[in-house]
């Protein structure tokens, strides 16, 4: 079910959830461990079992399903106080987390914010990072700021925030555009994507 953040403060504790989830499957999972010789009987409930907590409700889960969510919900969450410094008039945020429908996080207010968050080895996987652009282009045309926030473990640049190409300069007889090509391909209609830890949709 959605939930609704209104302030900073609400976020600490809504991490603390996440991880209390985790460790009780992490003991789960030891005590499987500990009790099951069959390895691929082991693997076997890992996978296909309701082993498993999910992050922010009191319901098992399959193991997998947490991982998946576990990911999803901690960008979403350190979303929020990047959201909240920047957007004070979103009046807090909705979140759509898990397999919710609808777009993971939306301000409060009308029109404000929509943002979509992943977590991936790398955004280009699958075209997550275009396909969440494009997601958010059709689902909220009219909303002032949309973003996408992801994490990438070792991904060097972890994120893009849409700013107006500068200009380019000639360097050796060439023209040069100061090191913002690698990115240009991430973002929709020759938009330049670069800094922070996100992916600017467009708006502010």
């Amino acid at each position: 079910m959605p939930i609704a953040v209104h302030s900073v403060a609400e976020v600490a504790p809504l991490i603390d959830r996440v991880r209390a989830a985790a460790a009780r499957t992490v003991q789960a999972m030891t005590r499987l461990t500990a009790s099951e010789p069959d390895v691929l009987e082991v693997l076997r409930q890992m996978k296909f079992t309701t082993m498993a907590w999910h992050p922010l409700e009191e319901r098992a889960l399959n193991l997998i399903e947490q991982v998946n969510q576990t990911w999803t919900c901690l960008v979403t969450l350190r979303a929020l106080p990047f959201l909240f410094a920047r957007h004070p008039e979103a009046g807090g945020f909705e979140l759509n987390l898990g397999t919710e429908g609808g777009t993971d996080i939306l301000s409060l207010a009308p029109g404000a914010v929509a943002a979509e968050t992943f977590a991936a080895v790398h955004p280009m996987n699958d075209r997550k990072l275009p396909k969440d652009l494009r997601k958010l282009a059709d689902a909220c045309p009219h909303v002032r700021a949309r973003y996408v926030f992801f994490a990438a473990p070792g991904y060097k640049v972890q994120g893009f925030e849409r700013r107006a190409p500068t200009r380019r300069r000639r360097s050796g007889g060439r023209l040069a555009d100061r090191g913002e090509r690698r990115h240009r391909l991430l973002g929709p209609r020759g938009r330049t994507f670069l800094g922070h830890c996100i992916a600017s949709a467009g708006g502010q």
